[in-house]
């Protein structure tokens, strides 16, 4: 076993295998920056050159590629305040506002050390837990599914820093936006009001554009100036990105807390990356001395996101290559993968292909360093889009919204949906209504329904007491009352 730990780890050092990484790294950041273009795509674009690869080098490429997709999104999430990706989403919650305080260059310190180690953090768990992952996987069917994603919808008015009123609200409207189209159970179509684009229901990159990138870019033509809303001349140096760098090793255990829960939640199949962001921003802000701060460019509120961005991709490779359960949608498209590279995952891949998983481990380890390596020394760079004037940088904006919206199924009505969403987010900016609660309430929407169905089903209301389930409700409980439970614990001792 050790031989081919080794074996694996070491083939990575291969130079023709470096240079794939490499050119995976870069092509991986590309489409992360680039809205719409996420993880699916770049899986989809590559997976067609592995046809003829050796294993060790399709699978080098496609997870260097996969694996720094949001350490690339996080940028456009900090500087532009639109989420490259769906998990990104939460980054621009305090990231965006750092960028408009002047603080860009720390931002993207912090987001890129963080989502570096948080990439080696899953990817350690990984190597560590295969041997006894299958107990552990198997403990979570629909109800333990649920509860995770119900733990996420219970984040939604913490989301809302102003009011927490107005955050339900969103978070409600977004859970019927996601209610759009057929019924996944009954294949009763909802909300379509005859419409048959609507019947496959709102695509998610649309709303993502449409609520976050428009509204800026409508921001920018009527007001002017730019994004930065420091006055006089801000230079970005390296030392503001040392400094972003530093502030992931000062909130160390906030770093440790947030890589577990992405690696825990990325280990549960079908529950998806976008569940682990939030609940780890979450989990940040409610055991925060000081949550009033979230929201406003505090940088615990990009640590905690970037940390379990990346970390839940080590845990979602666990159910793919142990039970050939894809962990997420990018991982089902590397299951396929696997198999036109003559692979099939499961029980028996672990002990025959073992040197191939430590192989994947190494590869997501030196990609997310590699990534955050190129995002860290060009950061002074990409830092200066916060100051390009808001005439200049407004129609960029809406053309990258256009094309992103559009190339995720070539359908123009795809682009006139962002534009109306994007009506929607800039009229919720302007009343304080949280888009991120939105967006949250809509990503889990379909999951909560597709899994609280099948737990009624199963076990009828009974699953709330299944042993995983009840710990996850009691978890639950402690974090959303945790600063009452603290103060009433304080009282008992000062009587």
């Amino acid at each position: 076993m050790l031989q081919e730990i080794i074996s694996g780890l070491l083939s990575i050092f291969d130079p023709m295998i470096l240079l794939l990484i490499f050119g995976g790294v870069i092509f991986g950041l590309v489409f992360g920056l680039l809205p719409g273009l996420g993880g699916l795509t770049v899986l989809a674009l590559l997976m067609p050159l592995c046809f003829k690869m050796e294993p060790v080098s399709g699978l080098a490429l496609l997870m260097a590629a996969y694996s720094v997709i949001y350490q690339g999104g996080s940028i456009t999430a900090i500087l532009l305040n639109i989420p490259g990706t769906g998990p990104n989403a939460a980054t621009l919650l305090d990231g965006f506002p750092m960028t408009q305080q002047g603080r860009s260059g720390r931002a993207i310190g912090i987001a890129e050390t963080a989502s570096a180690l948080g990439g080696i953090f899953g990817a350690i768990v990984l190597a560590l837990i295969i041997p006894g992952i299958r107990p552990v996987v198997m403990a979570f069917g629909s109800p333990e599914c649920f509860m995770l994603v119900f733990m996420g919808l219970c984040f939604i008015a913490i989301l809302a820093t102003a009011s927490p009123i107005k955050g339900l609200i969103a978070g409600g409207l977004g859970l019927i936006i996601s209610f759009i189209g057929y019924h996944g159970v009954t294949a009763i179509t909802r909300f379509t009001f005859g419409n048959l684009y609507l019947y496959d229901g709102i695509r998610l990159i649309s709303l993502a554009l449409g609520i976050f990138a428009i509204p800026e870019a409508i921001n920018l033509m009527t007001t002017g100036g730019t994004i930065a809303k420091v006055k006089g001349p801000v230079t970005t140096t390296t030392s503001d990105v040392i400094e972003g760098m530093k502030d992931v090793f000062r909130h160390w255990w906030l770093f440790l807390r947030s890589s577990a829960i992405g690696t825990l939640v990325g280990i549960v199949p079908g529950v998806g990356g976008d569940v682990s962001v939030f609940v780890a921003y979450g989990q940040a802000k409610q055991t925060s001395k000081h949550p009033e701060r979230f929201g406003t460019g505090c940088v615990e509120g990009v640590i905690a996101p970037e940390s379990a961005n990346n970390a839940k991709e080590g845990g979602s490779l666990v159910p793919t290559l142990a039970f050939g359960i894809p962990g997420s949608a990018g991982m089902a498209l590397l299951l396929g993968a696997l198999l036109i590279l003559g692979l099939v995952p499961g029980p028996s891949f672990l002990k025959e292909h073992l040197d191939l998983t430590f192989t994947m481990v190494g590869t997501i380890v030196l990609s997310c360093i590699t990534a955050s390596t190129i995002c860290l020394l060009l950061a002074p760079k990409l830092a200066k889009i916060a100051y390009v004037p808001g005439h200049i940088l407004a129609p960029i904006i809406l053309v990258l919204v256009t094309l992103g919206a559009y190339a995720v199924a070539n359908d123009m009505r795809d682009v006139f949906s962002a534009f109306v969403f994007g009506g929607l987010g800039y009229a919720m900016a302007k009343y304080d209504y949280s888009r991120p609660a939105l967006f949250l309430g809509y990503i889990l929407g379909v999951l909560a329904e597709r899994y609280l169905h099948i737990s009624l089903e199963a076990f009828g209301w009974r699953f709330i007491l299944q042993p995983v389930s009840l710990v996850l409700l009691i978890i639950i409980i402690l974090t959303l009352f945790s600063r009452v439970i603290g103060k009433l614990f304080g009282r008992l001792r000062g009587a």
